[in-house]
């Protein structure tokens, strides 16, 4: 009977029909698209290769749909839903579970754990660029893995290799990202107005920057951005607060083409530049 109930939540008809009763509508503010398709739960449990040693983190827990999976696979869930008039109706359908520890918190404002956890979510999209750099570039407690169903335009830049975006640096200086599946729009209900993907995000041992220049690596990549269609020249010169005369004997001396765009950069392109603007204290 168990499965039975979990599985009807991701009926549309069933779906539209529970949260009718209990006087509830997905909201659009806080970008409420409730996953319908098992067969993307699936891929998302499959992806997340969970053991009963697991700890998972999971953002934006909705009905439970997903919680419910997790628990069933991992140790412990601790699952994050920032909507209080659906959290009554989340507590209720997780009630039969020891092992899932509900949080009515906005994630921002949710410390990661200090002990190995996994992430995973369907997330919010406009909180895709916060959330990865909460996990990722503000904390040194970062999952050992992380699975979001996200939109797959941003999952797509995420994981190209010809263009690196800021979001993109942020995500592979730290783990390896990959695409799972892509997700219809009609995967959900209400059907979001972009197609989405589930991204697997494997977390190196040791990131490619040291954790004592990452701030100054992420101050210097948000400044080289500042102007993005502009060549990295312009782009660096617009962003650090010194004179384009000093911009360009920077990139000089890092040994930069002074042609390309910022996103044609690698990440040990910007780790040059990083090693010269940290000898001239332009960031003190």
């Amino acid at each position: 009977m168990k499965d039975q109930k979990d599985l009807s939540l991701l009926d549309r008809y069933e779906l539209r029909n529970f949260l009718r009763k209990n006087n509830l509508k997905p909201s659009r503010d806080l970008g409420q698209n409730f996953l319908v398709d098992p067969n993307v739960l699936k891929k998302i449990i499959h992806a997340s290769d969970l053991s009963n040693r697991d700890e998972v983190v999971e953002i934006g827990a909705g009905l439970g749909v997903l919680t419910r999976e997790l628990a069933r696979y991992a140790g412990g869930v601790t699952a994050l839903e920032f909507d209080s008039d659906i959290f009554p109706a989340l507590e209720k359908n997780l009630d039969s579970f020891q092992n899932v520890h509900l949080k009515n918190l906005d994630v921002r404002k949710f410390e990661p754990p200090k002990k190995n956890y996994k992430l995973i979510a369907n997330i919010p999209y406009y909180l895709t660029s916060p959330i990865l750099r909460q996990f990722f570039v503000e904390t040194k407690n970062r999952p050992d893995l992380a699975v979001l169903l996200i939109q797959k335009e941003v999952a797509e830049k995420i994981v190209n290799s010809d263009k690196l975006s800021v979001l993109a640096l942020q995500v592979k200086i730290f783990g390896e990202p990959e695409i799972v599946c892509n997700v219809s729009k009609h995967s959900f209900l209400p059907p979001p107005k972009v197609e989405s993907a589930v991204l697997k995000i494997s977390l190196k041992k040791f990131p490619g920057i040291p954790n004592a220049e990452i701030v100054d690596f992420f101050k210097l990549v948000h400044a080289g951005f500042r102007a993005p269609r502009k060549k990295i020249r312009g782009s660096l010169a617009a962003g650090l607060p010194v004179k384009s005369a000093v911009t360009n004997k920077i990139l000089e001396e890092a040994k930069i083409d002074t042609e390309k765009r910022p996103e044609d950069l690698s990440i040990q392109d910007w780790k040059k530049i990083l090693d010269v603007v940290r000898d001239t204290k332009v960031f003190q």
